[in-house]
């Protein structure tokens, strides 16, 4: 009998439902992914905006933007990051120009002088049913009823349909409204997901249909992630997103 994990993320419920044999490798047996230039990429976006919107409102400007980048690629010590990556898709100047593509393309979606944020990088820590859960939300602020609005910045291709519906790309942010709900009874109004590689903000109100689904499927999921422990029992998922797994060359699947 394997021990079942302290808590679950929104994060590694997705990825045992996309398969349980990934979740097994990345939460069980902690085998580690090293990181990708995509992983970079989106990490170094991630922390210059966060740095970016602790500025008052009227410096945030692109001249400001990238003197924040300026100063998070020395102080995070970046080009060596980068550099020490095993597969490279370009070079540092390719990868600078990319991640401050997807920065100046905040302007297209939101005006960061008027966006005001309540939390950045917000960890929740509760329980959703009796189901241990943490999290770190990548951003919040306040409608003007005062509920929330999650979003979430994404600086990757938006998801094929084929491969992921609405309902699986919105529920990892379903969770984190079910999060707060529960450790500090906030209402969620609406989710965002933020394409900055693509300009394109994709919105959804929250209802509490949508609540009670994403509500049980962390339960079952929690469920069938207790039942697979036990019994050591793991399914592979065998798809064509195999090819880009990191645990493929020793997966029982394709053994």
């Amino acid at each position: 009998m394997l021990e079942t994990p302290e808590y679950l993320s929104p994060s590694s419920i997705s990825t045992y439902r996309d398969c349980p044999m990934k979740f097994k490798f990345s939460r069980i047996d902690r085998i580690v992914e090293p990181p990708t230039w995509q992983t970079h990429l989106g990490t170094f976006v991630h922390e210059v905006l966060e740095h970016f919107y602790q500025l008052d409102g009227d410096a945030r400007t692109v001249e400001s933007v990238k003197a924040t980048a300026t100063e998070r690629w020395t102080v995070g010590e970046w080009e060596a990051k980068v550099n020490e990556l095993e597969k490279k898709l370009g070079t540092i100047t390719e990868f600078k120009k990319s991640a401050f593509e997807c920065m100046t393309n905040l302007w297209k979606i939101e005006d960061p002088q008027q966006t005001e944020l309540i939390g950045m990088e917000y960890e929740l820590f509760t329980d959703v049913e009796g189901v241990r859960m943490k999290g770190f939300v990548d951003r919040f602020l306040f409608d003007d009823d005062g509920k929330i609005i999650i979003s979430d910045y994404k600086t990757g291709a938006i998801p094929n349909p084929r491969f992921k519906s609405d309902d699986d790309k919105y529920f990892q942010l379903l969770a984190y409204a079910l999060m707060f709900e529960s450790a500090d009874q906030e209402e969620t109004s609406k989710l965002q997901l933020l394409y900055l590689k693509h300009s394109a903000n994709h919105e959804m109100s929250v209802t509490p249909v949508k609540l009670a689904i994403a509500r049980g499927v962390i339960v079952e999921t929690k469920e069938a992630i207790d039942q697979a422990c036990a019994t050591e029992n793991f399914a592979c998922n065998k798809t064509k997103l195999c090819d880009w797994c990191f645990h493929k060359p020793y997966c029982p699947a394709h053994q």
